[in-house]
């Protein structure tokens, strides 16, 4: 029986060098037999945060939503790539998170970070950590960090 996994992924630049480290944490997650969905936040396009997903109506909420808690709801875990901005969270990827609460409970959360220098996005790491610890999730303890993410993964996750 393999996991079901939903790789998170939410930044909006136009040259998204963090899509490099994405794809390798996919390709490595399939090759040992997960089930691997891609969450990508610019793709998706959610408004910024006005209402949570629960605080709709059943039935109302916008249609993106609708398909993204069920997507939530049947992950066996979650892997959130994050890059690092200005010392802390990827705005994109928090603003995904902060649609859901009850959707995260009770299921492991890995996190795999990224930046453009040596420190690999550790301190947007340290900060999801207690992000996703607090909306439910089971944060394991080692993350893995990858830096400077240009030289590091080509445009083909290689």
């Amino acid at each position: 029986m393999s996991n079901r996994i939903l790789v998170l992924y939410g930044s909006y630049r136009s040259d998204r060098m963090g899509i490099r480290l994405a794809n390798f944490v996919i390709d490595r997650l399939r090759s040992r037999g997960d089930d691997v969905e891609f969450i990508d936040a610019k793709a998706i396009g959610l408004p910024m945060l006005d209402r949570m997903y629960k605080e709709y109506p059943k039935g109302t909420a916008p249609e993106a939503l609708e398909k993204l808690a069920g997507q939530i709801r049947g992950a066996d875990g979650f892997v959130f790539v994050t890059g690092e901005y200005n010392w802390g969270i990827q705005p994109g990827l928090k603003n995904l998170t902060d649609h859901f609460l009850e959707e995260w409970f009770w299921r492991p959360a890995a996190i795999v970070s990224y930046s453009a220098g040596r420190l690999s996005g550790a301190r947007a790491s340290t900060a999801w950590h207690g992000t996703l610890s607090e909306m439910g999730m089971v944060v394991v303890s080692s993350t893995i960090g990858v830096g400077p993410i240009a030289q590091t993964l080509s445009a083909d996750a290689e």
